[in-house]
């Protein structure tokens, strides 16, 4: 009988711990730096007005950068897409490290609420997924450019990262 007692209390503490384990909310990513684009006014893909733009990832420790190259899912917008235009993004990681080439890949909206945009995808090596928040943008109100795309790709244009 005795034995019978220690078996359910042995199930019934690991079936708590397994519970607890599972229910915890997954633990607050960090900032790990800015990523700033600018369209190139003189540039883009002709099909669907598809924007490329020159950005700058520097990171919130050390102040290192990265060169990066982005590629605009296509302009649904009204403004003139000659006109160059500011993006800015917080990045955000688990760890709140930077890698060299952490945001290479193509990053997709992660919500259907453009006032808190995010866009997801890559995967920094040994740092899990990349977040990216959008804060900014010199054209338009933020709402109009997260619903007006979509989707971001990027490609590191130099292999390291500088101070």
């Amino acid at each position: 009988m005795n034995a019978i007692a220690i078996a359910v209390t042995a199930a019934v503490v690991a079936g708590s711990a397994a519970f607890a384990h599972g229910s915890r909310p997954a633990p607050p990513q960090k900032r790990a730096g800015t990523l700033t684009c600018t369209t190139r006014a003189t540039a883009g893909l002709v099909f669907g007005l598809t924007p490329v733009a020159d950005c700058t990832f520097v990171a919130s420790r050390g102040g290192f950068r990265q060169s990066y190259v982005a590629l605009f899912s296509p302009a649904h917008r009204v403004r003139d897409t000659s006109v160059p235009e500011t993006i800015r993004w917080d990045v955000i990681t688990k760890d709140g490290f930077s890698r060299p080439g952490m945001l290479g890949g193509a990053f997709d909206t992660l919500t259907d609420r453009p006032e808190i945009s995010r866009l997801s995808g890559a995967t920094a090596s040994r740092g899990g997924p990349v977040t990216l928040r959008l804060v900014g943008h010199s054209g338009q109100r933020i709402a109009n450019f997260a619903l007006g795309t979509p989707r971001v790709g990027f490609a590191a244009a130099t292999d390291v990262l500088v101070r």
